[in-house]
């Protein structure tokens, strides 16, 4: 029989705290504390397997909180707290603590319990598999990126009307790593059917059409393919959605620096590599199913176009 699984909630309001606890009292190993330090030494000292933290705290804000408890337990799961519709939060969840769930107060018990649930099957299932192995190195001590093996190439796809961007992001990645450029959705789809797309740098519309929903059926149907998305940062529902039907890796502001966008391709990539090393992992990028009604009629367009295409070659 599985062990019970430990849930870990931090919130500095004891009260809020109380009315978290009662949602799962008897279903987990559960502890609390209202201190992100000692939620830390928590997580040193146990097996944990998911933490539910505030974003605002007076210690540590609970994007901070989240990214050392991946530094410590790389198996528990993540997912972050918050009242306000921050946009620093959403996109320090996504960049530094790579969560699981954005989950907004007021919080839906049915599905608050759902995603808790979800996140401890996951969990379970990463310190069932054992340590895994690391992916080779991806940049040589110059700095440059090491070539793909040339049967198997990883192609870095770039999805945006924006020619500079083609350019920065090829500029990155120099003659060794395959970049391909797509200006809509079409030519996206076919890049994708025919290459071994192992990362997307993406703005959310590229001619005239939105591109969230194929982010997040390509998700779907491809954990391993990894996300970034390049956009000024205007509307948080966005990338809420993004996050918990996406499953984005990093979210990047326009216009484009290079030194934060060459360190996201490089960890992009690595990313990519664990996740085809040590397929138990995609599990980790689970998502949920697309509620908009007007993203989901997209979404379904999407998947018939893709389904249509020959499937992407694999390697």
């Amino acid at each position: 029989m599985t062990p019970q699984s430990t849930l870990l909630l931090i919130d500095d309001e004891a009260r809020i705290l109380r009315s978290l606890a009662m949602l799962f009292r008897g279903r987990y190993q559960l502890l609390t504390t209202t201190d992100p330090n000692e939620a830390l030494s928590i997580i040193e000292r146990e097996r944990v397997h998911v933490v539910v933290s505030d974003q605002r705290m007076p210690q540590m804000r609970g994007a901070e909180l989240l990214q050392r408890a991946r530094q410590r337990s790389p198996n528990t799961m993540r997912i972050l707290l918050t009242g306000y519709s921050e946009l620093d939060a959403v996109v320090a969840s996504v960049n530094e603590g790579e969560i699981f769930r954005f989950v907004q107060k007021p919080w839906d018990a049915q599905e608050l319990r759902a995603t808790v649930g979800q996140a401890a099957e996951i969990s379970q299932a990463l310190y069932a598999a054992g340590a895994h192995a690391p992916p080779a190195p991806l940049l040589t001590e110059t700095g440059a990126f090491v070539p793909p093996v040339p049967e198997n190439a990883e192609v870095v796809l770039v999805i945006d009307d924006d020619e500079q961007v083609f350019a920065t992001v090829r500029g990155i990645a120099g003659a060794s790593q395959p970049v391909l450029w797509a200006r809509s959705l079409d030519e996206a789809m076919g890049c994708i059917a025919e290459h071994n797309v192992a990362v997307v740098i993406s703005e959310l519309s590229v001619a005239g059409s939105s591109v969230t929903p194929l982010l997040k059926v390509l998700k779907a149907r491809h954990p391993e393919i990894v996300t970034i998305v390049l956009t000024p940062f205007e509307d948080i529902s966005v990338f809420i959605g993004l996050i918990n039907q996406g499953q984005v890796f990093r979210l990047l502001p326009k216009p484009v620096r290079q030194g934060s966008i060459s360190m996201s391709i490089a960890s992009a990539l690595k990313h990519h590599r664990a996740l085809k090393t040590a397929p138990t992992l995609q599990a980790t990028h689970r998502v949920e199913p697309i509620r908009q009604a007007e993203e989901r009629s997209v979404a379904d367009r999407v998947m018939g176009l893709l389904q249509r295409l020959r499937p992407r070659a694999t390697g």
